[in-house]
């Protein structure tokens, strides 16, 4: 029901390849979670692109949690 990743190295703001097929896994892995209700992804550089993690959800959060992460507008309109 709840998972934290911390520390994501990833940067989704500069997308290359292996960065993009990475983002698409760990989408993919987190819609293979159906009773996840909680996430935590601190210190994740995903401005801009918090639709590309959350997209394969099955079902909505209750409560997602981003400290350090930079949001831009497109990411608050997808929330």
């Amino acid at each position: 029901r709840s998972l934290k990743l911390n520390r994501n190295n990833v940067d989704v703001r500069n997308l290359t390849p292996k960065s993009a097929m990475t983002i698409r896994c760990v989408a993919q892995q987190l819609g293979m979670l159906p009773s996840l209700r909680e996430l935590n992804l601190g210190f994740s550089k995903i401005s801009g692109n918090l639709h590309q993690i959350l997209s394969e959800l099955q079902s909505p959060l209750e409560s997602l949690e981003l400290p350090s992460c930079d949001l831009l507008p497109a990411d608050l309109a997808f929330l």
